[in-house]
């Protein structure tokens, strides 16, 4: 072990020597190797690599790495130790993209936990076809996609065999134009028939109807003897399947809005327990009276659309025998649901009651239509008197179950304060955050002097993005211990991390005074300083950081970033340098490298930098944009020439894009920022982004310093602002003299009135347009309907960048691909593998339009998206932002974590991440 740590130690200090020395790198990893720590081996090798080139002794190494691990996670889950097998492998996913037997043994892992998503991520990248794991996956795909039904509609059949097949062709047509109007082409409505012992034809034609219609879920129930109508509708309703119950009887059918406007009503409305609607009421409809029209569509089971859960708590349909074979069961029924449940009422009319020989509008017909009551209604019968009975009966037993009981008395909580902190302590370790916060919140009130109470606290609503409650817990801190220059310190870097930059430094400088040799201290100073355009302050309080603890490479970086704010560049290069030489894979110090070199005229090897950068962090922005500017420029020239900068209060900057968000969401920022600037008389300011070269773009370049505002301020101000174009809203003050910035992923609405000022602002410039006219000509030759879809994978799979299955793809493709006009397949995506989960289509990719741009190579999956006729999108703003100026889609879906399936969205009233 005392051998393992000296090599360790010659090889740190050879690597320290010369950071880009690839054998020191090597030997490090194969020490690390024989220690037992495989995952740090793997980083080790895999940035050797980088340095060697040599893709093929990688390849080895990560093998005789991973596959010991491999084996050991197969016996455990073998012995059923799920758990640990995935704590074996699965941090192993964090250095190197799951492939093959890898990617295969974590999908079966977690098809196994039933985390189905991710297995079917994992068998892709397996490329392992037709393996047990993909028959399985494929088998829970096709059994969620039978069995995701929205609700049964309940058809009780006796004697009905010259109807049944009208009643079901209208639910048929229904749930097509259900499945047409809400966008959600595999939605699926069950039907259930049950048969009360018809003695003629009706179960052979439903059965020959249900045969010749696969596509539709049906289920056939049969009575042995006849049992009157409510039992048997009960029957169906047992046998149900979804959320909702629709009851139609076999002689009446729907319009083809009915089921499409009931489920919408319900969906829409969560706290009521049923809707109904309108009726015709066959030849007299038009003759009805007002009194008899509302009874009837208040009582009548065919226009009623009831939740699942209110049928079962009411108790289904009478059966008792006053209502066999079918008297009154329907108007019981009704009284007792609506008694216990609010519901709506729907005017249109969409179901038609049909008027036959005996049934009850026939009987009724001329005391409907304002004659005098019908015979059986003159004459006394006993079974009302008990059907009323029992319908009280029925009423007074729910309202006694209903009725609160009395609870035992909770026992009185603890009002010892190290008892709530312990309990906050355990919550957290359980990983109930919000219930940790709830008890630290009761120590606090408990002792409002303990300092670690409050300290626990404030870590804890930090962690959740409670910003008003750490702020409040780490000012207590301070407070109680004024002298703690610790205590100071967290509360500056809370503020930091909200954006507020003036009180932050105020606090660092007080946790200074106290303790004036904290590195940490001083390096965040400096940063904020910096951020505050304050560059020549943050190089001597960064100056001083590096003289107090000069082996931390991020003081370097900032250093590095601040003497590139001065136009210091040789001095930048130098101190990025030396930050690479402590910490290699600092993506810090890779981009300030690389901006140095830009400014030194040297972009071959800015080029460098920028992409080491983006391969040690491809999820930042800062190597994206700086990489894209770089290259377009080679391309096509530098951009149009800026035009000047506004006079002092008409400034408005926005220094960080490019810096936070890539593409798709660079375009939200910019976008939004131009409006809110257009609205109150402003001129943006705007760094190098690639928007410059792509659209022709000639903002200002950014002037001297302005106070920056927090992100979530700047958000609510512009969007309230934009908003209050709509809405005739107030407005709070103008963000004038003021540098901004913002991600905009919120809801799209307040953006809505401004659709075509935001489209014209990326309009493709000269340089792109004769490209992006031959690109979209390419693609109309080869079919009439172009379908796009983005598949992003890459940097995604973590916090709110999520991925879909391609599986959800290929349903939504299944319902929609038939109905088209010569249909092409595009499939816009950063990982080509996944393209073999639509080769029955014919999938085209970017290498098949066009040359890529170089810097813009995204540019061809974004153009697509643009222009295509219906678009499916992954949770990302580079495809959302597509739709938006997409002004050609007839329909655009995205993946819904709920339904588990594609869903329709409005670009232009919607959030931009879900």
């Amino acid at each position: 072990m005392t051998d393992d740590l000296d090599s360790m130690k010659t090889h740190r200090r050879a690597l320290a020597a010369d950071p880009a020395e690839a054998v020191s790198w090597q030997r490090l990893a194969l020490t690390v190797r024989q220690a037992g720590k495989g995952r740090q081996a793997l980083s080790l090798f895999i940035r050797a690599a980088r340095l060697h080139g040599d893709g093929a002794v990688l390849e080895r190494q990560i093998e005789g790495v991973i596959t010991p691990l491999l084996n050991q996670a197969v016996l455990l889950m073998q012995n059923g130790r799920v758990d640990e097998a995935v704590a074996v492998i699965e941090p192993l996913a964090a250095i190197i993209a799951p492939r093959g037997d890898f990617a295969h043994i974590l999908g079966v892992l977690r098809l196994v936990q039933g985390r189905d998503d991710e297995a079917a991520r994992f068998h892709a990248a397996s490329r392992m076809e037709d393996s047990g794991l993909g028959v399985a996956l494929a088998g829970i795909a096709r059994h969620r996609a039978d069995w995701n039904v929205i609700g049964t509609v309940v058809i009780p059949v006796y004697r009905m065999e010259d109807t049944i097949e009208r009643a079901l062709d209208s639910v048929l047509a229904a749930v097509r134009y259900h499945r047409a109007t809400s966008g959600e082409a595999d939605a699926q409505v069950h039907v259930c028939v049950v048969d009360d012992a018809s003695p003629d034809d009706t179960v052979a034609r439903a059965l020959r109807w249900a045969r010749a219609h696969p596509e539709q879920s049906v289920a056939l129930v049969a009575n042995n003897r006849n049992r009157g109508a409510g039992r048997t509708r009960n029957a169906g309703a047992a046998a149900s399947l979804g959320r909702y119950l629709w009851f139609l009887d076999a002689d009446d059918h729907y319009l083809e809005r009915h089921l499409f406007l009931t489920i919408r009503a319900l969906d829409a409305a969560p706290d009521v327990g049923f809707v109904r609607t309108g009726m015709v009421f066959d030849v007299i409809d038009a003759e009805i009276t007002q009194d008899w029209r509302q009874a009837s569509e208040n009582c009548y089971p065919g226009n009623l659309c009831v939740r699942r859960e209110c049928h079962d708590r009411i108790g289904g349909f009478p059966e008792e025998a006053p209502f066999h074979p079918a008297v009154a069961d329907d108007v019981a029924y009704s009284r007792v649901l609506h008694s216990r449940f609010a519901g709506l009422k729907l005017s249109e009319k969409t179901v038609h009651y049909t008027m036959r020989p005996g049934n009850a509008l026939e009987r009724q017909r001329a005391e409907m239509t304002g004659g005098p009551p019908s015979a059986e209604r003159q004459r006394p019968d006993s079974r009302f008197v008990a059907i009323e009975l029992l319908t009280q009966r029925r009423l007074y037993t729910l309202a006694a179950n209903a009725a609160p009981k009395p609870m035992p008395k909770p026992p009185a909580p603890p009002m010892d304060a190290a008892v709530w902190l312990e309990r906050a302590r355990e919550l957290i370790r359980g990983q109930q955050p919000e219930s940790a916060v709830a008890a630290l919140v009761r120590a606090a009130v408990l002792d409002p002097a303990n300092a670690t109470v409050w300290f626990e606290l404030g870590l804890a609503a930090n962690g959740l993005k409670r910003d008003g409650l750490a702020l409040r817990g780490f000012k207590a801190v301070a407070s109680l211990h004024p002298d703690a220059g610790g205590a100071r310190f967290n509360l500056a870097s809370l503020r930091f991390e909200q954006g507020a930059l003036d009180p932050a430094t105020r606090h660092l400088r007080d946790a200074l005074a106290l303790r004036p040799e904290h590195g940490g201290s001083l390096f965040l100073l400096g940063r904020a300083e910096r951020r505050r355009g304050q560059a020549g302050v943050a190089r001597g309080i960064l100056g001083r950081a590096t003289r107090i603890d000069p082996d931390r490479g991020e003081t370097r970086a900032e250093l590095a970033e601040a003497a590139l704010d001065l136009g210091h560049a040789t001095a930048a290069a130098e101190h990025a340098q030396r930050a690479l030489a402590l910490t290699p894979e600092l993506f810090d110090g890779h981009t300030a490298l690389a901006g140095a070199l830009e400014a030194l005229g040297r972009p071959d090897a800015a080029l460098l930098g920028w992409e080491r950068a983006i391969r040690g962090n491809p999820g930042r922005a800062e190597g994206f944009t700086g990489r894209a500017v770089n290259l377009l420029t080679r391309w096509c020239g530098p951009p149009p020439v800026p035009t000047p900068r506004a006079e002092t209060g008409r400034r408005l900057a926005s220094t960080a894009l490019g810096r936070h968000g890539r593409f798709g969401n660079q375009l939200l920022q910019y976008g939004v920022l131009r409006l809110y600037a257009a609205r109150h008389g402003l001129t943006l300011e705007a760094p190098s982004w690639p928007g410059r070269h792509l659209y022709g773009l000639d903002d200002p370049l950014p002037g001297p310093a302005l106070p920056r505002l927090p992100e979530r301020e700047v958000e609510a101000s512009v969007m309230a602002s934009l908003g209050g174009a709509r809405l005739g809203g107030a407005e709070g003050a103008v963000l004038a003299d003021r540098d901004v910035t913002a991600y905009f992923c919120g809801d799209t609405s307040v953006l809505a009135p401004h659709r075509e000022a935001f489209r014209g602002f990326f309009t493709p410039g000269p340089h792109i347009r004769p490209w992006a006219d031959a690109l979209t000509t390419r693609l109309r030759a080869v079919g009439r309907t172009v379908v796009a879809l983005h598949i992003r994978r890459g940097d995604f799979g973590w916090g709110p960048f999520w991925m879909a299955p391609e599986s959800w793809y290929l349903r939504w493709l299944e319902a929609v691909w038939p109905g088209l006009d010569r249909p092409v397949l595009y499939v816009a995506t950063d990982d080509p593998r996944c393209l073999s989960a639509f080769a029955a289509y014919q999938p085209l990719s970017a290498r098949d339009l066009a040359e890529p741009i170089p810097g813009a190579e995204f540019l061809t999956d974004f153009h697509v998206l643009c222009e295509a006729d219906l678009v499916a999108v992954s949770n990302s703003s580079f495809s959302f932002v597509a739709t938006m100026l997409n002004q050609r889609a007839r329909s655009v879906v995205r993946p819904d974590k709920a339904r588990q399936a594609l869903v329709p969205y409005d670009p232009w009233s919607s959030p931009v991440l879900l």
